[in-house]
């Protein structure tokens, strides 16, 4: 019997040698706009963006970080399409220059996919980015991308993942089979850099003897929906992104007044997932649900939760979101920094609905035992054609600090979120679109 990574081998080749027709998909064979098109039937275009980021800490950090850390970030998104928009290929680069973290000045090839769209399927292989999920404090099901955490703690910027995704669209719902060889390693802030505080990670982690084959991973996934109700059920199984730490130096150990090294693991991981969200007039109902084997012994965890919208709030055109989400993770204390094992989510959501797109999310993540809190708020609004203004506020408070060299207050399960806690800060970031 042929493993599941081979079949889906099989199937993407066949996919990939189909030619059938298409209305739609990629492209729709519309007359290309003036400056867009270079041929009859190819299209192409070239989009990219520049922002400056302004980040302002109130505290020096335990290491000696500086408060003020401005950066420069850059992004261009080459798209072409042919044969009348069946097939397409997108290329998106990214580099950012910090001027404190050496780590934080990098490159990523986040996206350079070819895409073949037929009747009945399509086809997608190179560097891509994938999203699941439904809630909003923390997507336990969003697996297939590696987390870029030199560029925010929240998990929300991934780097790209190489990938052959065949998608097999039906009436009531999309069979996805993903191939995903060349398992990433997470991305840390240096020394110099923030949101750590007394820790440093090694730029080198390390891949037990199960992970070190890189080519195994895979993943299966069926999205549908039913009435009011959308879902996805998924399965993936292979190098998991989300790593366990170590000493770096275990013989050694960490020395008083320094900061202590950390090397990141990763292990081999077998997980089946629920994304669900089920609407009620102006209320959505949110589940996301994970079974995992490996890491440890098998775990579950989920974050459910509701939205209440209040559309033209008090005779404006404004609507305003309410939230509220639990969070739970069966590992309890030995959970990993930021799983949230036993927390409460609630926020607001507010959308003006101006001409300027001004949009503004709020909410705070409290450990109901611990009182341990993560507060948040991110708003953005365009200025004029082709800017975009950005505000970040992050604060983290109840737990205490760990000192330097202190690796046994790194894993306490009374104050996980300790070494958060002087790494306050507040974001500025100007995006101009080209």
């Amino acid at each position: 019997m042929r493993r599941p990574i081979e079949l889906l081998i099989l199937l993407a080749l066949a996919a990939g040698s189909a030619a059938d027709p298409v209305a739609g998909g990629v492209g729709d064979g519309s007359v290309p706009e003036p400056g867009y098109g270079t041929a009859a039937g190819v299209r192409q275009s070239v989009e990219s963006e520049l922002s400056l980021q302004l980040r302002q800490f109130p505290e020096r950090g335990p290491k000696g970080e500086a408060r003020f850390q401005p950066s420069l970030a850059g992004t261009v998104e080459f798209a072409r399409d042919w044969n009348d928009g069946r097939d397409a290929l997108t290329v998106r680069p990214f580099l950012r220059v910090d001027a404190e973290d050496g780590r934080r000045t990098h490159g990523d090839l986040r996206e350079a996919f070819y895409s073949h769209v037929g009747e009945r399927h399509e086809l997608h292989v190179g560097l891509k980015r994938v999203f699941w999920g439904v809630v909003e404090s923390k997507h336990l099901v969003d697996v297939i991308n590696q987390v870029d955490l030199v560029e925010d703690f929240d998990e929300e910027a991934r780097l790209g993942q190489p990938m052959v995704q065949l998608m097999l669209p039906r009436e009531r719902g999309t069979l996805e089979l993903f191939w995903l060889p060349g398992a990433r390693e997470r991305t840390f802030p240096g020394q110099d850099g923030r949101v750590l505080g007394p820790v440093v990670i090694d730029g080198s982690g390390r891949f037990t003897a199960a992970a070190s084959d890189r080519l195994r991973s895979w993943a299966i996934r069926w999205s549908g929906f039913a009435g009011g109700l959308e879902y996805g059920v998924a399965h993936f199984s292979g190098t998991a992104r989300d790593p366990r730490f170590e000493l770096a130096d275990p013989l050694a150990g960490p020395l008083p007044g320094e900061p202590v090294r950390l090397r990141a693991v990763y292990e081999t991981l077998s997980r089946t997932s629920l994304d669900a969200q089920y609407i009620l007039g102006d209320t959505a109902l949110k589940l996301e649900l994970v079974a995992r084997r490996g890491q440890g012994p098998a775990s579950t965890a989920f974050v459910a939760g509701i939205e209440h919208t209040l559309v033209g709030v008090l005779g404006t055109r404004a609507d305003l979101g309410l939230l509220a989400e639990y969070l739970f993770d069966d590992r309890g204390d030995d959970a990993p920094l930021l799983a949230f094992e036993h927390d409460v989510f609630a926020g607001v959501r507010l959308a003006l609905n101006d001409l300027a797109g001004t949009r503004l999310l709020a909410g705070a993540i409290v450990d109901h035992r611990s009182g341990e809190t993560i507060g948040s708020l991110e708003a953005s609004r365009r200025l004029g054609e082709g800017w975009r203004l950005g505000l970040d506020v992050r604060t983290f408070s109840g737990s205490r600090l760990p000192a330097l060299g202190d690796a046994a207050a790194l894993f306490d399960p009374q104050a996980k979120w300790g070494v958060l806690r002087d790494e306050d800060y507040l974001q500025l970031e100007l995006t101009r679109y080209f």
